[in-house]
């Protein structure tokens, strides 16, 4: 039996998958295999499909954007070394100060300030 070809809709369906691991790099890659191997059709319908396919691409290069920053601002006021579930009580629960979530939080703030002005 000969192998089936790979749709757009299998890659879509694994791009899925990857949003909900939060492997944004990978799910966007998908996204962009997705809408590269739509079907050509000149009907408004497939092209309004292609372009979900690549803004959803975006939306997770963004995600991915965001959490490099939230990663690195854990780093470097938090002292927590990852973000990433590690299903240890004693590796993804911290004593954190007051004043450091505080500088953690206006780091973040000042992060998504830049943010709305590089646009």
């Amino acid at each position: 039996m000969p192998e089936r070809e790979t749709t757009h809709l299998d890659y879509a369906e694994e791009a899925q998958a990857a949003e909900r691991a939060e492997a944004w790099p990978q799910a966007a890659a998908l996204w962009r295999r997705a809408a590269e191997c739509f079907p050509k059709h000149p009907c408004a319908r497939a092209a309004a499909d292609r372009d979900q396919y690549l803004a959803s691409a975006e939306a997770c290069n963004h995600r991915h954007a965001v959490d490099s920053k939230l990663e690195k601002i854990a780093k470097n006021v938090l002292k927590v070394p990852t973000l990433k579930y590690r299903r240890s009580d004693q590796l993804d629960f911290h004593e954190l100060s007051v004043g450091q979530i505080k500088l953690a939080l206006r780091a973040a703030y000042e992060a998504g300030r830049q943010s709305e002005r590089a646009k």
